[in-house]
């Protein structure tokens, strides 16, 4: 008869100790999601933050508070996302520190990353973007054509 109880207590051990085991493997796979979750929110504020730097590259930094809002939301898909770009001038002949900050809410709590870099000024006339001599783009699309063909 002791024997049967042995039994019982060994199952009863197991069973715990599996519950044990499975409790730990699934608090592990949801604090992972969680962190991944937060990885690619932090990976796509990056993305809109160095985006919106580079505007502040492309229409200059004198442009860009005449052209584009300072502060807002992003458009969607990213419209989770708001903005705030900050441009810190020191002279007229020294560049300019633009700074991108993200936001989004997640977890019941604000997050951000901050990108800064320096962009200069543009003055002067912008230099001419055409290409020394005209590039024919078909001729060269048929010159590989008819190079490939076999006579």
């Amino acid at each position: 008869m002791p024997r049967r109880g042995m039994m019982l207590m060994d199952v009863i051990i197991g069973s715990a100790m599996l519950a044990v085991g499975l409790a730990v493997v699934i608090s592990m796979s949801s604090h992972s999601l969680a962190r991944q979750s937060n990885g690619e929110h932090q990976v796509t504020a990056s993305w809109l933050a160095d985006e919106a730097l580079a505007m502040v590259l492309v229409d200059g930094p004198d442009l860009f508070p005449k052209l584009n809002q300072t502060q807002g939301r992003f458009e969607p898909p990213f419209e989770a996302f708001s903005f705030q770009i900050d441009l810190s001038d020191e002279g007229e002949f020294l560049p300019v520190l633009a700074t991108a900050n993200v936001f989004w809410e997640a977890g019941g709590s604000t997050h951000h990353v901050i990108v800064e870099t320096l962009v200069a000024r543009r003055h002067g006339e912008p230099p001419p973007r055409a290409p020394a001599e005209p590039v024919d783009r078909e001729a060269r699309y048929w010159e590989i054509i008819e190079s490939r063909e076999v006579p």
